[in-house]
């Protein structure tokens, strides 16, 4: 029989893990967050969410240990908390622009460890700790524990002159990092680089994408539904996705011919100019603004193709949310993980980032379709994503 500490040691060993973010809403971080506790619970792992800010809008199916805080809150209700808060706020973060998570983070990060130590007496050490997303590293940027490792989604735009230095230091030095695609490694690396910063350890773990889940909500019926075929583009309408650019290039592929309506599903800040725009441009009849939809597969599924034109994607989720219903996917090659993704003959559908580009790929797409090969799903799927993560687990002395 094997003692107690080889069994926990064993691949197959229960493990508690910890999942860190600053909010818990319908966002991507979020979203891949979600995705992932379900598949370490799956896999017969014990779970607990931890949210640092803000109501819960769309929490984690059972079993998972949800634990809501409220870590600038808390540290005000105590006078020497009032009183560090209004120092910050009102001297510090003035002299010092930008330097507001800082300050934020001395007395956050204390407040988190206390937390941490509350849940583990109630429910046992935890052997991985993920914090994701930048709002949640700010918040928590003094902590230092071997087991914490912070999941970059995207890199963060870049902090200037010898303060940015500092403030990036504060952010990652000496601390374990994981990003979702090696797009990402490569331009935080060169941008903390140039800020002659250290990490204690840099690695590439892709999202995990639940293809059997996404399959069965695709079978869903969805309305409304529409009777030709379409193009499909799922996103927040938000400017980092670039949405004017879409519907220009869609205009300019209507000029040479194409007759496939645009869906777009989706919302966010910048919906009304889009719709705006769609009017100046002439294709207002063509393109049909879905707004936001819990189950938007089942117009996935059925595309002609997915179109999508970010400016930046960390790794790119719904491409391979698109290419795991078989749907074949247009996208602009910017920097992040869209390469990573769009591999083999998908390639060949990748745009500049020019409206011109992207209509023609767009055009591509429907007289010369990509075949989507299963093959290219694998290094997304849940049991590998969790195998690697389990890996990162310190072995017990």
């Amino acid at each position: 029989m094997k003692s107690e500490k080889q069994g926990q040691n064993a691949g197959s060993a229960s493990r508690r893990v910890l999942i860190v973010l600053r909010r818990l809403g319908m966002g991507g971080i979020e979203q891949a967050s979600r995705t992932l506790a379900q598949a370490f619970t799956a896999e017969g792992h014990e779970v607990h969410m931890m949210v640092l800010k803000g109501k819960v809008d769309y929490a984690p199916a059972a079993p998972v240990r949800l634990h809501r805080l409220d870590l600038e809150k808390m540290q005000r209700r105590s006078a020497a908390g009032i009183a560090w808060h209004l120092v910050s706020r009102l001297m510090l973060r003035p002299l010092l622009p930008r330097s507001g998570f800082v300050w934020q983070g001395m007395g956050c990060g204390r407040l988190f460890e206390a937390a941490v130590a509350d849940i583990e007496r109630q429910s046992g050490r935890f052997d991985l700790i993920l914090v994701r997303g930048q709002g949640a590293f700010e918040m928590l940027w003094t902590v230092r524990d071997p087991r914490l490792w912070r999941v970059v989604e995207s890199a963060a735009s870049d902090f200037k002159g010898r303060l940015g230095r500092w403030l990036r230091h504060c952010l990652y030095h000496d601390h374990r990092l994981i990003c979702v695609s090696n797009g990402v490694r490569s331009r935080l690396l060169e941008q903390i680089g140039r800020h002659r910063t250290q990490v204690a350890d840099c690695r590439v773990v892709y999202n995990a994408v639940p293809m059997s889940l996404i399959r069965t909500l695709a079978k869903k019926p969805c309305a409304p539904d529409f009777n030709e075929p379409y193009l499909v583009h799922v996103a927040r309408l938000v400017p980092v996705k670039q949405q004017p650019l879409l519907l220009e290039a869609y205009a300019l592929a209507r000029q040479k011919g194409l007759d496939l309506p645009l869906v777009i599903i989706g919302d966010g800040s910048e919906r009304s100019s889009l719709q705006a725009l769609a009017r100046r441009l002439d294709i207002a009849s063509r393109v049909h603004f879905l707004g936001q939809q819990d189950n938007p597969y089942p117009w996935v599924a059925k595309a002609q193709a997915f179109v999508l034109s970010s400016r930046t994607e960390g790794l790119g989720l719904v491409l391979i949310e698109a290419l795991a219903l078989g749907t074949q996917c247009v996208a602009t090659d910017v920097p992040g993980g869209i390469r990573e993704v769009l591999i083999d003959e998908q390639r060949r559908l990748l745009a500049e980032n020019r409206a011109d580009s992207l209509a023609d790929k767009i055009l591509e797409a429907v007289q010369k379709p990509v075949r989507v090969d299963d093959a290219w799903l694998e290094r997304f799927s849940e049991p590998n994503i969790i195998r690697q993560y389990l890996s990162l687990i310190p072995p017990l002395d």
